[in-house]
C-alpha cells in the first residue's frame, strides 16, 4: 500500500516512432532500453510505457510494417525480462487509429486509410481497419504475455469523417460517435484478451458524448505539457473528470518540451514545472498515476530525457522540492559533486536557429514522413529578418552569453570526468551537449555578426570582418564540424542501432550545413 502522496503508477515512456528506415532519429537499441530500465529503478519508477512502432517484430503479412533492423522476438523477451528483474511493469503501446503513417505507407494498407492523400489515420468504418487493429493487438500481447495493460493510442485523429462513408456517418450521428464506434470495438477486443486498454484523452474529450460509450474498464491518459500550445491544465482535466472517474485517469507531463523544436536541449526548469504540476494534480484527485511521455520529434537525443525521467521518479514518489532535487542531482546520478549542474544545464537550453528542427521541416502537417531537406539559405534568410525588422543584436548578445555558459559547463564536466562513479554514458552526453551547444551557438553568432556589420557599416571591409570576429566564429564552426559529428557518433555508439545512428549523424550535421558555412566564409574572403 503506497503512502497518500506517492502515486501507485510512476512511469516513463520510451517511444521509437521516429526510428525506422525512413526517419533517422536517435532512439534506443535493446541495450539502451535496458540501461533506461535500470535508471528507472534507481529513480523509483515502476512502469514503462513502450511504443515500438516499426521496431516491433510484427508477424505474417504485417511483417512488412517492421523496419529492416527491428527488434527480434528474443530481444523483446530480453527487454521484458530486464523489466521484471528491476520491478518495472511494461505497458506496450500500439497505434490502432491515428499516427499510423508507418503502416499506411505500404501499398497493402491503402484501403484502410481514411484519407489516402495524407496517410495518417485508419478509416473507422473499414472492416479491414478493425481486422488490422486486432492483429496488431494479438502480436503485441504474444510477446508481452504478462502485461496487465495495453495502450491503444487513439490521439490526434484529425481526419475523422474525411472519407465519403465516414462523412455520411458523421452527418447522421456526429464525429464523437464515429470515434467511439470504432475505438469501442478495439478496446472491447483488448478487454476480451484479459488486458485493460488505455487511450489518450484528447479526442474523446473533444467529443465528450463519446466517453459514455466505452466500457468502464477503459483508462484515459491525460496529457498536458505546460507550454503555450496546451494552455491550462485545470479546464480540460475538470471536463474529463465530469465524464471519467479519477480512478480511470493517468496523467502525463513531458520529458522534452514541445515548444522547443529546433533546440538540442530543453530547459530543465520548464520540464520540472510541468512534471510537478501534473503529478500534484493526479495526487490530488487520486488518479491511477502518472507516466512521463517522451517524444523524439524535436531531434533531441534520448539522453536529454533522462534528467526529466529522474525528476519524474522524485516527484511521483511524493516529493516536490525542486531545489532539493537539483542540489543532490549530480551526486545521486553520477556520484560526483558538481554544484549547480541543473542551473548550468538551464543556462544553455533553448532554441538555436541553425540546429536541425524536426517540426519545422515537415512538408505536410499530418505526415511525419513528408519532410523538406535542411535548408541553410532559408535559415540564414530567417535570421536576416531580425535585422530588417528589429534590433537583431539582442539575440546576438543572448547567444554570446549562452555560448560562454556552454564552454564553462564543458570545462567543468571535463574537470570532474575522472571522478564519475556511475552512469558514465549519461555523463558523456552532457559533455557532448556542451560541445554541440557551443558549436551551433558559435555558428549563429558568426552569422549574426556578419549581419550586424552589414546593417551598421555601409562599406564592408575585411578589417571589419576581422574586428567583429565574423571570420573567427565561422572558421571555428567549420573546423569543429567533423569533430563534433564524430563525437556525436561516439557518444551514442552501442546504444543506438547502427543504421539509425549513421542516418542521425547526417541529420544532425547535414552536408548542407557544412557547405553553407563554406559559402559564407568564401564570400567573406572575397572582401578586401
Amino acid at each position: 500500500m503506497t503512502a497518500p502522496n506517492i502515486l501507485e503508477m510512476r512511469g516513463f515512456m520510451i517511444c521509437l516512432h521516429q526510428m525506422n528506415d525512413f526517419l533517422p532519429w536517435c532512439g534506443q537499441n535493446c541495450e539502451a532500453v535496458k540501461m533506461t530500465i535500470r535508471a528507472m529503478k534507481e529513480s523509483g519508477l515502476n512502469t514503462l510505457l513502450c511504443e515500438y512502432e516499426t521496431f516491433f517484430p510484427w508477424s505474417g503479412k504485417e511483417k512488412q510494417i517492421s523496419c529492416s533492423n527491428a527488434f527480434s522476438a528474443d530481444e523483446i523477451t530480453g527487454i521484458t525480462c530486464c523489466a521484471r528483474e528491476n520491478g518495472i511493469e511494461i505497458i506496450p503501446l500500439v497505434q490502432v487509429f491515428g499516427h499510423v503513417y508507418h503502416i499506411l505507407i505500404h501499398n497493402d494498407y491503402h484501403n484502410c486509410a481514411e484519407s489516402p492523400e495524407a496517410p495518417q489515420q485508419l478509416c473507422p468504418l473499414s472492416p479491414e481497419s478493425l481486422k488490422l487493429a486486432k492483429k496488431l493487438i494479438d502480436d503485441t500481447l504474444e510477446l508481452h504475455p504478462d502485461c496487465r495493460y495495453i495502450h491503444l493510442g487513439g490521439d490526434e485523429c484529425g481526419q475523422l469523417g474525411a472519407c465519403p462513408e465516414c462523412a455520411e456517418f458523421v452527418r447522421k450521428h456526429g464525429i464523437g460517435k464515429l470515434y467511439s464506434f470504432y475505438m469501442k470495438q478495439v478496446t472491447n477486443y483488448a478487454i476480451s484478451k484479459g488486458v485493460t486498454p488505455i487511450l489518450w484523452h484528447d479526442i474523446a474529450l473533444a467529443y465528450p458524448e463519446s466517453l459514455e460509450d466505452f466500457d468502464q474498464r477503459v483508462l484515459f491518459q491525460f496529457w498536458n505539457y505546460g507550454d503555450a500550445s496546451h494552455g491550462s491544465v485545470d479546464i480540460p482535466l475538470n471536463n474529463l473528470i465530469k465524464k471519467v472517474a479519477p480512478g480511470r485517469i493517468i496523467g502525463s507531463p513531458a520529458a522534452r518540451a514541445e515548444m522547443q523544436h529546433g533546440a538540442i536541449h530543453h530547459y530543465p526548469s520548464l520540464i520540472e514545472a510541468n512534471i510537478v504540476e501534473i503529478n500534484q494534480k493526479m495526487q490530488d484527485i487520486k488518479a491511477v498515476g502518472t507516466i512521463l511521455t517522451d517524444w523524439p520529434d524535436t531531434g533531441c537525443s534520448f539522453f536529454d530525457s533522462l534528467y526529466a525521467m529522474r525528476f519524474q521518479g522524485y516527484t511521483a514518489g511524493g516529493k516536490n522540492n525542486t531545489d532539493e532535487f537539483r542540489s543532490n542531482y549530480a551526486r545521486s546520478t553520477f556520484g560526483v559533486d558538481i554544484p549547480g549542474l541543473p542551473d548550468k544545464l538551464d543556462s544553455i537550453a533553448g532554441f538555436i536557429s541553425t540546429a536541425p528542427g524536426f517540426q519545422y521541416r515537415k512538408a505536410q502537417s499530418l505526415n511525419r514522413y513528408s519532410r523538406r531537406p535542411y535548408d541553410f539559405a532559408e535559415i540564414y534568410s530567417n535570421i536576416r529578418k531580425d535585422y530588417e525588422s528589429a534590433d537583431g543584436e539582442n539575440e546576438l548578445y543572448r547567444l554570446i552569453g549562452k555560448r560562454f555558459a556552454a564552454l564553462t559547463l564543458l570545462k567543468t564536466l571535463k574537470k570532474h570526468l575522472p571522478e564519475v562513479q556511475k552512469n558514465h554514458a549519461e555523463y558523456q552526453w552532457y559533455i557532448l551537449l556542451a560541445e554541440m551547444s557551443a558549436f551551433f551557438q558559435g555558428l549563429e553568432i558568426g552569422l549574426r555578426k556578419m549581419l550586424f556589420v552589414k546593417k551598421y557599416f555601409p562599406q564592408i571591409t575585411g578589417e571589419l570582418l576581422i574586428q567583429f570576429q565574423v571570420i573567427l566564429y565561422l572558421q571555428q564552426a567549420l573546423d569543429d564540424f567533423d569533430r563534433i559529428k564524430e563525437l556525436y557518433r561516439q557518444t551514442h555508439s552501442g546504444l543506438v542501432p547502427e543504421l539509425n545512428l549513421n542516418n542521425c549523424c547526417c541529420e544532425m550535421f547535414p552536408d548542407a550545413l557544412k557547405s553553407g558555412i563554406v559559402g559564407i566564409l568564401s564570400d567573406c574572403m572575397k572582401i578586401k
